[in-house]
């Protein structure tokens, strides 16, 4: 048996850039229990050996627009233009053209949303993004008798 360490995963996995990542990460706009029933569809599909998008889904288009302005869009664009690693924060800063303080701040909240992962390596933090494509998944849709608006 393999020796997990603290976050569950193997060892073998200890650096984050060698756990299996699907090629994509769909983000979505849903309510906790349509994101809980899309959770369960996905562990039966998994289990039947189909592969899944990774997914971050948030409650509100407000939130999911407070999180992924348009220049956090750029930097995990411009990480997935590089294969998802960059050499550390001031990297990024420099080549974005950006102040290293807001792209820490950008990075740390990202990661905070599951939308990158940061690899410590000594004194440097790398920014990584370990899918190929992240799709944006809103959908605006006339509201039904007794549902209120998601728009926050």
């Amino acid at each position: 048996m393999t020796n997990s360490i603290d976050n569950g995963w193997p060892d073998k996995y200890s650096d984050p850039r060698d756990r299996p990542y699907p090629a994509l990460l769909r983000v979505t706009v849903e309510s906790f229990e349509t994101m809980q029933e899309d959770t369960l569809d996905a562990v039966e599909k998994i289990a039947d050996g189909e592969s899944q998008p990774a997914l971050v889904s948030f409650a509100t288009v407000g939130n999911l627009r407070k999180i992924l302005t348009n220049r956090r869009i750029e930097l995990l664009q411009y990480l997935i233009d590089i294969d998802g690693a960059a050499e550390s924060i001031t990297a990024v800063a420099n080549e974005l053209e950006r102040g290293y303080r807001t792209v820490h701040d950008d990075v740390s909240l990202l990661a905070d949303h599951g939308l990158l992962l940061i690899i410590d390596e000594g004194k440097s933090k790398r920014p990584y993004v370990p899918y190929e494509r992240i799709h944006l998944y809103v959908e605006l849709a006339g509201l039904s008798a007794g549902e209120s608006s998601a728009l926050a």
